[in-house]
Parts: C-alpha cells; sequence; structure tokens
C-alpha cells in the first residue's frame, strides 16, 4: 500500500482512501466529494454510547466499538457504512436502557411476590 500527501493539511493519507483522515479533505474527486458529505458525522451516536458504558457496560462497549467503525467509515467517505454502523451503535446502546427497565421491573414483582409470602 502506498502512502500519497494530502493537498489541503500535508498529512499521508493511504493510497486506498479517499478521504483525509486528518483534516477530512476528499481527494481525487471521488463520488463522495461532494460538499454536502465533508464535516462531521451525522450518525455520530456517542452520548448514546457513553450513557450505555455506565449504565450496563457490555452493551456500553459494543456500541461504542460500532460508535467508532461509524466515525472510521465516514472518515474514509463509506457514508452507507457510517450509516449502518450507527445505527447499529445505536441499538446496542438503547437495548441497555430496556435492559435495565425489565430489570427494575422484574426486581419490583420479585420483591412484591416476596412481601406477599
Amino acid at each position: 500500500m502506498s502512502a500519497r500527501t494530502c493537498p489541503e493539511c500535508g498529512g499521508l493519507v493511504a493510497s486506498t482512501i479517499h478521504v483525509c483522515p486528518h483534516c477530512g479533505y476528499h481527494i481525487d474527486g471521488s463520488a463522495y466529494a461532494s460538499t454536502a458529505h465533508r464535516g462531521a458525522n451525522p450518525y455520530n451516536s456517542i452520548v448514546w454510547s457513553i450513557v450505555a458504558l455506565f449504565i450496563f457496560w457490555p452493551c456500553g462497549l459494543v456500541s461504542l466499538i460500532y460508535y467508532l467503525k461509524s466515525d472510521s467509515s465516514w472518515c474514509s467517505g463509506d457514508a452507507v457504512g457510517a450509516q449502518t454502523n450507527g445505527a447499529t451503535s445505536i441499538r446496542w446502546a438503547k437495548s441497555t436502557v430496556w435492559i435495565i427497565v425489565i430489570s427494575v421491573v422484574f426486581l419490583f414483582l420479585l420483591m412484591l411476590l416476596s412481601l406477599s409470602v
């Protein structure tokens, strides 16, 4: 794999990617070179991932991994991959909330049953 220099920031960019990972500049007129695709990842789910990490870390960790995959896909110019990984990240984070809600309801019912006996 060869590397080339980004004309925008001067950073080294692998020849297999079309977006500079340092500044986001689109190199050699790829299909994602529109200005609408520049900037921050719109499929960012870091808040959900961090909340899930504190609530129930196993699901939160998976959510964080998919967030990082989404961000990596976005930086390499793969908008579809970024969207897919971002949605998966949010799904894992929201499942954390459901796990906690179901656990609390179950414990509440268990407490009620133990009091009635």
